[in-house]
């Protein structure tokens, strides 16, 4: 069973989407998922799944956890699509998940790197224009490409950097942000200089 596509273009972050959970960045999406068909029955047993990691621009699957037993209620969702079950910290350090056996806390050692909103997403052509840049999984040293011209970058924090924008041509730019450990993710349309 491959990764489940959400539209989540309009979701913002605090807002509940049954049996899947967004990031409060807005950059990644939590979602339940099963490898085979659930049982007829409870108590579940027999089946494996976890917890898939999304990219919530792009429903591109960034990181898949395997729990070590069955999320609860999957044995009668079967659709997956009418449970609660994820929820995601307020410091956005851990994962719940309710399983057949209670709750299951999982904290990740690094989360995947995502993009969530720029604010302003528009500016002078000159440059100059100061950027906040939110997401998830950022790093101290996490490099930041917009329109093909690197840029100095300050580290907030891990759901936060900020930036100035070089000159740049006019029209739609890409964002590029890279990870020390090689993880990159890119938005085509990231900031639009006039």
């Amino acid at each position: 069973m491959g990764a489940p596509r959400w539209d989540v273009s309009n979701a913002r972050p605090g807002i509940s989407v049954a049996c899947a959970a967004l990031h409060p960045s807005g950059a990644l999406l939590h979602v339940p998922f099963l490898t085979g068909a659930a049982p007829a029955l409870p108590p579940a047993v027999g089946i494996n799944g976890g917890i898939d990691i999304l990219d919530a621009r792009t429903g591109a699957l960034r990181r898949r956890i395997f729990l070590p037993e069955p999320l609860a209620m999957l044995s009668t969702d079967v659709d997956g699509q009418h449970g609660s079950f994820l929820a995601i910290d307020e410091n956005r350090q851990r994962i719940f998940a309710l399983t057949t056996s209670g709750l299951t806390v999982m904290q990740l050692a690094s989360f995947p790197l995502g993009i969530g909103s720029l604010s302003p997403t528009t500016g002078s052509i000159s440059g100059g224009t100061s950027v906040t840049q939110r997401g998830r999984g950022f790093q101290s040293g996490t490099k930041v490409t917009l329109g093909g011209k690197s840029i100095a970058v300050t580290f907030k924090d891990l759901n936060t950097l900020t930036f100035a924008t070089p000159a740049l041509s006019s029209g739609s730019q890409q964002l590029l942000l890279s990870n020390p450990n090689g993880e990159s993710v890119s938005l085509d349309v990231g900031f639009v200089a006039n």
